[in-house]
């Protein structure tokens, strides 16, 4: 019998970062790729969108480095011959965190952050040592393993129970409880859970292992690409396509289709801007999930195909809280004034476990911490973000994800409830903003507000998260989704599995599914990217994007 024809080697769902990452090393080492996508622009959360003239990023903020003092994203984009320029922001502060009677700035180096502790909490000098030793033997133990935790034999279990031995224990730990188990004053726990909003989950509940982590990586420094977040995206997608590949956007996978049990393809339909009239299907014997890791296993897949604890494992995955972005364009210049490359933290909290909770609760808490950021600052150079001697900023918070509070219903109808929130949530970031920019409410020119339903909407991410699943000890380590599934053919890339969230471990994690695809080590897979080097800074060639 004939064998039926395959459009694909390996189909990509989802042009995120993972997914791009996945399917930019696949065409580059010779597999024919087919990326899905239901937007109208690859990318995710690493693209931007423009309203009225003015660009923003949607979830590209800033990048932290790897252990050789780099932003580590480069570490996965100079194989595929990728080279672009990266911004760092201001070594001596990059975060500064806006206390009402003090101000804290974060600085690159652990041994200069150590001595700005000390300085500002003499008082705790012996906590902080301790703290801080641990932090840099998981942090570091985080990278050192990255490149085997796909780990399958024993001798790989073997190798990374031993080069993990710090990151192992500190997995199944949370943050407060290091800080409880040293004492730590309710100051200080603030200023050291300084990038909670980078994973969004509460220092009772997230994992030691995971803080750690995220925060050497941005104690190595902290950049952001030149040319703004959609020069990662469009990078790889010009690679994809030089090699071969192609992109399908505005086109929706409605069902991931099996045989047996093993994967044979994906069925498809128009996604929101979408102009083709009819269903169709992709055949191919490999698929790549980088999408919402309870959408592809609770409504992709048949329930029939999917083993009954794996479902139930998948189920129980507590997600990561979402957050409320503003974006805003000030009639202002920051730059002229003498505002440094840098991001602020306004924090109105003493207790950061409290107002997680109220959030997590469906309650706008009486405390509030606000991010702040602007990509003028960070890219002088972007034309595209705003008019001359104008500042674009975000302001950023956490947000209740239940549908419940927004006042949405089915297929996510949003009621007068929903714009009450949002004006509530807005005007409290706006209040907020004032402390780190006095004047800003008056500056405003032009401005729109994103929620979690938006981000539900537009990213079919459970609970409007750009985070994933939490990173709590159950859901850490081993406990963490790899690239491999039961499901003959079927791989995961993406923010909720081992490699984490965040643009650089979306990428990484793409990487370790290639390498569970093609069964070889993930450094084999950035070597083969580097002997098929490729120029892919150039503009995307769009008429070979599929629409």
């Amino acid at each position: 019998m004939a064998r039926e024809r395959e459009d694909a080697d390996v189909l990509v769902v989802g042009a995120g970062a993972g997914g791009l990452a996945t399917a930019a090393y696949l065409a580059a080492l010779g597999r024919r790729v087919v990326v899905i996508d239901r937007g109208s622009v690859a990318g995710g959360n690493t693209s931007v969108f423009t309203h009225e003239g003015y660009e923003f990023d949607i979830g590209l903020h800033y990048l932290g480095g790897f252990r050789d003092g780099r932003p580590g994203i480069r570490t996965l984009l100079e194989p595929l011959g990728i080279d672009l320029r990266f911004r760092e922001q201001d070594p001596g502060g990059f975060d500064t965190l806006l206390f009402e009677d003090m101000t804290f700035e974060v600085p690159k180096g652990l041994e200069t952050f150590r001595a700005r502790l000390k300085e500002a909490f003499p008082a705790e000098s012996t906590a902080i040592d301790r703290y801080l030793r641990r932090i840099a033997a998981v942090g570091e133990q985080a990278d050192l393993s990255m490149p085997i935790r796909g780990v399958g034999g024993l001798r790989d279990v073997l190798a990374y129970t031993w080069r993990a031995r710090n990151l192992i224990p500190a997995s199944r730990v949370t943050l407060r409880d290091e800080l409880d188990r040293l004492g730590i004053s309710p100051r200080l726990r603030l200023v050291l859970s300084w990038l909670n909003g980078t994973y969004a989950v509460a220092p009772s509940r997230v994992s030691l292992a995971m803080h750690a982590a995220v925060t050497m990586f941005y104690l190595r420094g902290s950049w952001y690409p030149e040319g703004g977040a959609s020069v990662i995206s469009k990078a790889l997608a010009d690679v994809i396509l030089h090699n071969g590949g192609e992109i399908l956007l505005d086109t929706q996978v409605s069902r991931i289709l099996t045989t047996g049990g093993a994967v044979r393809g994906v069925a498809l339909e128009p996604g929101p801007g979408g102009t083709e009239p009819a269903s169709r299907q992709l055949r191919a014997p490999m698929v790549v999930s980088a999408v919402d890791i309870k959408r592809t296993f609770l409504e992709l897949l048949d329930p029939e195909v999917v083993p009954v604890r794996l479902r139930r494992r998948v189920e129980r995955f507590s997600m990561a809280l979402p957050l409320f972005v503003v974006y805003a364009i000030l009639d202002r210049d920051l730059r002229a004034e003498g505002m440094p490359n840098r991001n602020w933290s306004v924090i109105d909290c003493d207790d950061l476990d409290g107002l997680y909770a109220s959030v997590e609760n469906d309650r706008l808490p009486s405390q509030n911490w606000t991010w702040i950021t602007s990509a003028n600052l960070k890219d002088p150079t972007n034309e595209r973000l705003c008019r001359p001697g104008q500042t674009n900023l975000q302001l950023i918070s956490l947000a209740p994800a239940s549908h419940e509070f927004w006042g949405v219903g089915g297929g996510l109808v949003r009621g007068e409830r929903y714009q009450e929130h949002k004006q509530q949530m807005r005007d409290r970031l706006v209040r907020s903003a004032e402390r780190a920019i006095p004047g800003f409410a008056d500056a405003i020119v032009y401005e729109e507000s994103a929620t979690p339903i938006t981000l539900e909407r537009y990213m079919r991410s459970t609970g409007g998260t750009s985070y994933g699943i939490a990173g709590t000890p159950a859901q850490m380590g081993l406990g963490r989704p790899g690239p491999r599934t039961p499901i003959d053919g079927l791989f995961l890339a993406g923010a909720s599995t081992r490699s984490s969230h965040g643009v650089t471990h979306a990428m990484l994690g793409g990487v370790e599914a290639v390498s569970a695809i093609l069964g070889t080590p993930t450094e084999n897979v950035l070597q083969g990217g580097r002997s098929t080097r490729t120029t892919a800074a150039t503009p995307l060639p769009r008429e070979r994007v599929v629409n």
